[in-house]
């Protein structure tokens, strides 16, 4: 019901503040009373918006995200072989200012981030060995990405030093954003500034959206 067109800036700030108040009212307040046991997550929205979720869930509770499959039509996930391979592309060069992309659904080049950041950025790539928007089709590939994520966010901690910030650019499965946001340490690692891309933009680029601290 937001009037707000989504690359404009009240957008992101009314819709931050609105996620925040309704998780804190409808969830966050049940699950300290202990009344919600399970929570089972099916999620549409923008993604910095799914991150944000993720980061408020938090992996205390027990949680089941789902993706919604194009190919068949279904929030089920399916019993199909994983041949996905995850890849981490690092950057040749350490910089100050760091860049984490997520190039899962869709491919993202780095003249992109680089347009967006500059010339003096350490570029991180999280991909798969085929980028597209209907790859994640199983339980086992959301639990391995959890795992290389784990892994990969205490690797850019420790290389880029712990009082940085990664700035975020994903191309990623929504179930995906929110298990990014779940996994995430609050007090461990390091804040995320995350971007947005609408063509609707007058920039047509990259665009900043949300910090989670």
């Amino acid at each position: 019901n937001n009037g707000v067109i989504d690359h404009q800036e009240e957008f992101w700030l009314m819709e931050e503040a609105n996620l925040r108040a309704n998780f804190g009212d409808k969830i966050k307040q049940k699950q300290e009373k202990g009344t919600i046991k399970h929570l089972s997550v099916f999620g549409l929205a923008p993604q910095p918006l799914l991150i944000l979720l993720g980061s408020l869930l938090g992996e205390l509770h027990l949680t089941e995200v789902y993706q919604l499959h194009r190919e068949p039509k279904t929030w089920k996930w399916l019993n199909e072989t994983d041949e996905v391979t995850f890849e981490v592309i690092k950057p040749q060069n350490t910089y100050p200012t760091v860049a984490l992309v997520f190039a899962l659904s869709a491919t993202i080049t780095e003249d992109r981030i680089v347009s967006v950041l500059g010339e003096e950025c350490s570029i991180w790539t999280f991909t798969v060995n085929k980028p597209n928007n209907d790859f994640l089709r199983n339980r086992e590939q959301l639990a391995r990405f959890r795992t290389e994520l784990r892994l990969l966010l205490n690797e850019i901690k420790a290389r880029h030093g712990q009082n940085n910030l990664i700035h975020v650019f994903p191309a990623m499965p929504n179930a995906m954003a929110i298990e990014l946001g779940r996994v995430r340490m609050p007090k461990a690692d390091l804040p995320m500034l995350v971007y947005d891309q609408n063509f609707q933009n007058p920039a047509s680029g990259f665009y900043q959206t949300i910090k989670i601290d």
